[in-house]
């Protein structure tokens, strides 16, 4: 493996944020690196795909092969919260292009394969170590980028600035002590997959993996109801496996998992135990080895940008999932720091003010979102003026698609209180109550 002694850009981590932000920039004329510790396709959970994904898609020009691949569309969402089920679909709101479940692994590969398409040189199995910032003190920019080679050799790059989209491990952000666990936030993320799992789709009825696609499957969110209100569970139907995954608060998982029970075998009895989805997984089996959990996911930064340094991604920041906007976030945050970084590097004298708006931007909707998914039952002051400024920025269709999952799952004083004003006036079918679901 040949290490270029220096470059323009190095992007930190091939997910979405930084394929995207490493594609962006070199279609820009810039030469990047990407330094990824693992291997595509790297395992990664199997998630919902919102259309707004497509701007960036198209921004980058991958759309074409993304759509090529096969990721299975989604018909919508059934919400059953508390009992009472809801369902939406975007094309109730104006959107054409089609919702995806993905593969997560397949869809990371895509991007990352496209970006080396685009000039990008990308170096794998390679583990940044961290990063020297000392020479961006007087001038603005400037970094040498420390790593290890999967043979136990080190190099290092210097390049302009970094951009550190290294996901939860967040190597600049904890580097640079700026990174922080979101209390309002105490969960344990933990899901497998199935193989023969059923799935819902917007007709309510339950249908048989075989007919995946006729109809197409939704995105099925339900509550767990001795997790108050912000334990839930998430069922999404992918090509040959089912995602599921439960969202737990981490005092509940202390009392409730059995003295001395496995991880998987905790999982797979939760499961079997939610209504609802216990009836799609009546024929299914948890394919061995494929249980991993995560606790205390969520986080921020106080900072996104400085002399020498951007963040994007999971490595800038990460909220509870509810509502699918993680890999939105990881897409617009890895196009903004694409857009910031060409803009400092041809206008140093724009520095401070590019690190400012970034930060605005990227961390107003981080803001936006921790409003939407945090449950108000834990009181306090949870929308920020920050959250109600970005949010103001939306247009029309995204605040009622806001509105309509926030009033799914109890959060729709969030929304209001962002907003300041009353609820929209939306259609039946925008709303699409279907009471409890008799499966």
């Amino acid at each position: 493996m040949s290490i270029p002694k220096s470059a323009d850009v190095v992007v930190v981590g091939s997910g979405p944020a930084g394929s995207i932000a490493a594609t962006r920039l070199a279609q820009l004329g810039h030469d990047v690196v990407i330094v990824e510790k693992e291997k595509h396709p790297r395992p990664r959970v199997g998630e919902s795909l919102i259309p707004d994904a497509w701007k960036y898609l198209d921004l980058v020009g991958v759309s074409e092969k993304i759509d090529a691949d096969g990721f299975i569309e989604k018909a919508g969402a059934i919400i059953s919260w508390n009992a009472e089920a809801r369902a939406h679909t975007f094309g109730d709101f104006g959107y054409v292009k089609p919702a995806l479940h993905i593969e997560r692994d397949r869809f990371d590969q895509i991007l990352f394969e496209h970006a080396k398409s685009q000039g990008v040189t990308a170096l794998e199995e390679t583990t940044v170590t961290g990063v020297d910032l000392s020479a961006a003190g007087e001038s603005g920019e400037g970094a040498t980028v420390l790593m290890t080679l999967n043979d136990g050799t080190h190099a290092k790059i210097e390049c302009r600035y970094v951009v550190d989209c290294s996901g939860q491990s967040a190597i600049l952000g904890r580097q640079l002590g700026i990174r922080s666990t979101d209390d309002g936030f105490r969960y344990l993320g933990i899901w497998g997959y199935w193989k023969d799992a059923k799935y819902l789709s917007l007709d309510t009825k339950v249908h048989e993996p075989s007919e995946l696609g006729d109809p197409y499957p939704v995105t099925f969110i339900t509550s767990l109801d001795e997790a108050g209100d912000g334990g839930w569970s998430w069922h999404i139907m992918l090509r040959d496996e089912t995602s599921i995954g439960l969202v737990l608060p981490i005092e509940l998982v202390k009392t409730a998992r059995e003295n001395g029970e496995s991880w998987a075998s905790y999982y797979e009895r939760r499961c079997r135990n939610v209504p609802v989805l216990s009836k799609l997984l009546e024929e299914a089996t948890l394919r061995p080895g494929s249980v991993t959990s995560i606790r205390d996911y969520s986080n921020q930064s106080e900072k996104l940008a400085g002399p020498g340094w951007f963040l994007a991604g999971d490595a800038a920041g990460f909220v509870d999932p509810i509502f699918s906007v993680g890999v939105i976030l990881a897409l617009f945050g890895g196009a903004s720091a694409a857009w910031a970084v060409d803009r400092v590097l041809t206008r140093p004298d724009l520095a401070d003010r590019v690190f400012t708006m970034y930060t605005s931007q990227l961390g107003g909707r981080f803001e936006v979102a921790r409003s939407l998914a945090l449950p108000r039952y834990k009181g306090g002051d949870h929308v920020t003026d920050v959250a109600r400024q970005m949010v103001g920025l939306e247009r029309k269709a995204m605040k009622e698609i806001m509105y309509v999952v926030s009033e799914f799952t109890t959060r729709s004083e969030n929304w209001m209180e962002m907003m300041g004003e009353e609820a929209p006036d939306l259609s039946d079918e925008q709303m699409r109550m279907i009471g409890k679901l008799e499966v």
